[in-house]
């Protein structure tokens, strides 16, 4: 009963986007005929192009053909290329994933090391550090720090690409872009967590049975101190997808988010649409499958 009401939790949500995204795009200010037939045409031809569109339907039946049809992955053709959305999505979608791969390591190198360190050993070097770390990453905007990156590793000293997409060397620096802000907050909530768990009483029991500080650590505090970094894990998956269209646009990364950016400019109205549905999908699944482990972490919630 757990997994489906999760489901169903899930179905809602997906639904509730696709409802919200339907109804933003009737307050964008153009009309999707006028774009798709151009600005120099004629009334009559952007009166038929209306009509195959369906955009004199009534509200109710564009909003149920549109469902119909995003339920089948129909997102519809682009406006500025003509190509099926979902295509052109799962195309890109690859190089989105690249990078939030590459931003997820660097919050594991520096938001796991550094919250482990100031956990285990606080008022240390290493937990300084970290906390300094923390505070940086979470006050710095993630364009600024883009373009600081480009600037120091890309212009002054030459020693990586300026942007685009191919190679490890791409990914470096839109990584560590879209990886630093998350980082400092996996320092700071992991830090505050294993304090909590080091202190507890389950980890005097075990000293007091003479075992390994580092068993000790991996064994007894890390699993209790993780929990909430799981579920923080799968909130952030979405928003790296959403911080990535800076970072993609700031570093012509060919995923997502970048081809969103293009859209939003040629008011591409299906492109949008599909993009947010895509990205919701993909959210929610994971978020799905992030709240179903959660449960087998902690059998107390496997039945919430």
């Amino acid at each position: 009963m757990a997994v489906l009401r999760r489901l169903l939790l899930a179905l809602a949500v997906w639904l509730g986007v696709a409802t919200l995204t339907f109804g933003l795009m009737y307050l964008i200010p153009a009309d999707p005929a006028q774009t798709l037939a151009g600005a120099q045409a004629d009334p009559e031809t952007v009166a038929a192009i209306r009509t195959q569109l369906g955009l004199d339907d009534p509200l109710g039946a564009q909003y149920l053909r549109y469902l119909g049809n995003a339920l089948r992955g129909d997102f519809g053709h682009s406006y500025v290329t003509g190509e099926p959305v979902l295509p052109t999505l799962l195309a890109r979608f690859p190089a989105t994933l690249q990078l939030a791969v590459g931003a997820l390591v660097v919050y594991l190198l520096l938001g796991v090391g550094f919250g482990v360190v100031g956990g285990v050993k606080p008022r240390s070097l290493g937990d300084r550090m970290g906390r300094l770390v923390a505070v940086g990453g979470v006050s710095v905007p993630t364009f600024w720090l883009g373009l600081v990156l480009l600037y120091l590793f890309a212009y002054k000293a030459p020693i990586l690409p300026l942007g685009g997409y191919g190679s490890p060397l791409h990914l470096i620096l839109p990584a560590l872009t879209l990886g630093v802000g998350g980082a400092a907050y996996y320092a700071r909530l992991l830090r505050t967590t294993l304090l909590e768990a080091m202190g507890s009483d389950y980890v005097r029991t075990a000293r007091a049975k003479g075992l390994p500080e580092g068993r000790i650590v991996a064994r007894h505090a890390m699993p209790n101190a993780a929990l909430p970094a799981l579920t923080l894990f799968g909130l952030d998956f979405a928003h790296l997808l959403g911080g990535a269209v800076l970072t993609e646009s700031i570093f012509a990364w060919p995923g997502i988010g970048s081809n969103a950016m293009q859209a939003i400019a040629n008011l591409d109205v299906p492109t949008i649409m599909g993009t947010v549905l895509f990205s919701a999908t993909v959210i929610v699944l994971f978020n799905l499958v992030i709240d179903l482990a959660y449960g087998f972490a902690d059998p107390r919630l496997k039945g919430v």
